[in-house]
């Protein structure tokens, strides 16, 4: 055999260990002949693929689908395979079974009687569904009618020996005595709600008459709804508007203004200030002028100094006007050296009628 053909056959020998050992983990072995059974359950929680099928503890088979009943999706079609050494008669059940405390579910196989001839199952085939409790997975129904006929006949006297106490009235015993005490208190309650009633009858009326008040302030607040709405519109108006004014901007543009008035008014301040002193200097002058020192002072002060300015000035003027009506008394031009004519002063001369007036002293 050939190098090529040994490496062929173990992988093939190793691919079908491989597939016969992934079913013999799903429960299934591919060595056995099986048969194929489904079951329908509302409720599959705590099976899953592969969980076991069980007959009387012994494992038969596992679970290899569960998908949702399309012809009503509130149930579960769960699919299974039973190995073929077993053969199931038709009335076999498929008890949905809780497997112990800890672990998960299964499924139970139940029948009476093994199959014979045309009554065993070939596969295929839908069981009927059933469940069984954690109790009676672990116990017996024998076993429990037993244990409840023995817990009846040993314990029932003594049940009927404690109610017999019980409802004795003379009896003097603890169990009686507070069963006692429990009556009166329960004699107590009742007198308590009887006078708790009495006196919600009594103040019915009072509360009537606050429920109304009640409902005359909430039809109040009702009729102002519309104001309060209008308010809370005016204010949302409002506030979108002092939004939309840009106060911020604002508020700059007032504070640059304030920088700048500020800085005026610091210019002001100084030009005062300069002005004050400026005034002061004059003060200062115009103080000394009055006392009388300087020759400003005695222009001001000494009257006899305005009278000859005044006397002066008049003179002046008349020498300006005699100047000009008589230009020949005071300039004599001669071409070919002839003598001038003589002076003769004008009529009505203004110069004579020039006056002195006294000089008026003050002092």
């Amino acid at each position: 055999m050939s190098k090529e053909l040994k490496i062929g056959f173990v992988s093939l020998v190793t691919i079908a260990l491989m597939i016969w050992g992934f079913q013999y983990l799903k429960g299934k072995n591919l060595l056995k002949k099986n048969f194929t059974f489904e079951v329908i359950y509302p409720d599959v929680e705590g099976l899953d693929v592969s969980s076991p099928v069980e007959i009387n503890g012994l494992a038969v088979g596992a679970i290899t689908s569960i998908k949702i009943n399309p012809e009503n999706v509130r149930t579960m079609i769960v699919t299974f395979d039973v190995e073929g050494d077993h053969f199931l008669p038709n009335t076999t059940r498929a008890l949905y079974s809780a497997g112990s405390i800890v672990g998960g579910k299964k499924i139970v196989l139940d029948f009476d009687t093994l199959c014979k001839g045309s009554n065993c199952l070939l596969g295929g085939e839908r069981l009927q569904a059933g469940s069984r409790g954690m109790l009676e997975t672990m116990i017996s129904k024998e076993e429990m009618v037993e244990f409840f006929g023995t817990l009846r006949n040993e314990v029932g006297p003594v049940v009927d020996t404690v109610m017999s106490a019980l409802l004795d009235e003379n009896a003097n015993n603890a169990m009686s005595n507070s069963i006692k005490s429990f009556e009166i208190s329960m004699s107590n309650l009742a007198s308590l709600t009887k006078n708790l009633d009495r006196l919600l009858e009594k103040s019915y009326n009072h509360l009537d008459k606050t429920i109304e008040n009640m409902a005359v302030i909430t039809s109040s607040f009702a009729n102002t709804n519309d104001d309060m709405e209008n308010m809370i519109t005016n204010f949302s108006k409002f506030s979108t508007q002092l939004a939309d004014a840009d106060i911020g901007a604002t508020l700059s543009k007032t504070g640059t203004t304030f920088d700048n008035t500020n800085a005026l008014l610091q210019d002001l301040k100084t030009t005062i200030e300069e002005a004050n002193t400026s005034f002061e200097h004059v003060n200062t002058l115009l103080s000394t002028i009055e006392q009388g020192d300087g020759t400003i002072a005695k222009l001001l002060n000494d009257p006899e100094i305005y009278y000859n300015l005044e006397a002066t000035t008049k003179h002046l003027s008349l020498l300006l006007q005699d100047l000009r009506l008589n230009p020949k008394r005071y300039v004599r031009l001669s071409v070919f050296g002839r003598k001038g004519n003589q002076y003769n002063p004008p009529e009505e001369d203004p110069a004579f009628e020039l006056r002195q007036e006294p000089v008026k002293d003050d002092y």
